[in-house]
């Protein structure tokens, strides 16, 4: 009996070979399954993905539609720790305000603007047009009083990228380490501790806070069945 040869959904050739794959409800050549990015065949892979008729490989198909920072555009991994403000996603690193650079922290008020994040203040200062309240420093005749203010270090994302690189490898590192990371960063070495330290105390915040709450449910849920005991006693 003659049965009609299936064609491979690369080449378009018929498939006569006694093996062959089949993939999205098309059949393929082993060898022609291939990833489109980086041209990596398939055939041996446990997974691939296909996307408006084109094949992927797992790792170029995360690159190209997995869930990116808003801030750095980088990918985001299922380990890493992130932060959403709307439909936005950010690595707990990246969610600082735009205009001084300072990360923000749980619970504390910022805004959206153009996608933009700022926290209270210069969110304030934008919707202002930069004016502020009588009591910020300013004498009588509107002059800005001299006083000293804090100067607060403004990171760049290729900055932020390096460091939270280095915080997902080890996020206490020593002496050593961090003079190193400094000098990749061009931060100081001070600066570089101080930027550890606070990543450290929000990724602690954010364990105690998960804890805390997996507490309350349990206590919820021991609550309820003695009520439901002593109902039926």
């Amino acid at each position: 009996m003659k049965t009609e040869l299936r064609s491979c959904a690369a080449c378009g050739e018929p498939i006569s070979d006694r093996f062959f794959l089949e993939v999205g409800g098309c059949s393929w050549h082993a060898t022609c399954l291939r990833c489109c990015i980086c041209q990596c065949p398939l055939d041996h892979q446990q997974s691939c993905f296909i996307r408006e008729r084109q094949v992927y490989c797992k790792a170029d198909y995360g690159k190209q539609f997995g869930a990116k920072c808003s801030k750095c555009c980088r990918g985001i991994s299922a380990s890493d720790w992130v932060r959403r403000a709307r439909d936005l996603v950010f690595h707990l690193a990246c969610f600082a305000c735009n205009q001084c650079g300072r990360q923000l922290s749980t619970g504390e008020q910022f805004a959206l603007v153009e996608n933009r994040v700022l926290c209270k203040a210069h969110y304030l200062e934008t919707i202002e047009g930069g004016t502020t309240s009588s009591d910020d420093g300013c004498d009588g005749d509107g002059y800005h009083k001299s006083k000293t203010k804090r100067v607060r270090t403004t990171f760049t994302e290729e900055q932020l990228q390096v460091l939270q690189a280095n915080f997902q490898i080890d996020s206490n590192p020593d002496g050593q380490d961090l003079e190193r990371i400094a000098s990749v960063t061009g931060l100081s070495k001070r600066v570089t501790q101080v930027w550890f330290q606070n990543s450290r105390a929000r990724q602690k915040k954010h364990i105690h806070a998960g804890k805390s709450k997996k507490s309350c449910m349990d206590e919820l849920s021991q609550d309820s069945s003695v009520h439901c005991m002593q109902s039926e006693v």
